[in-house]
């Protein structure tokens, strides 16, 4: 799902752009590559839409996670 997420953030962008976050993403450790089905882009937007407004509310939850360790 976040690689969908970021493929639709620069969906707009070249290739460039593209290759350059994937790449940095893999040398932080962030974003291991693993074979995923392929998602139409009506799809992923349908997904990325059906997340909004989740934000506040996962950061929310992972601050109290955070709280309870």
């Amino acid at each position: 799902m976040a690689n969908e997420i970021l493929d639709a953030a620069v969906d707009a962008d070249e290739g460039d752009r593209r290759t350059r976050l994937h790449a940095r993403a893999t040398a932080l450790g962030v974003l291991r590559s693993a074979p995923g089905p392929v998602v139409s882009t009506p799809k992923r937007r349908r997904i990325v839409a059906s997340t909004r407004g989740t934000g506040p509310v996962i950061d929310r939850l992972l601050a109290e996670e955070r709280e309870r360790v």
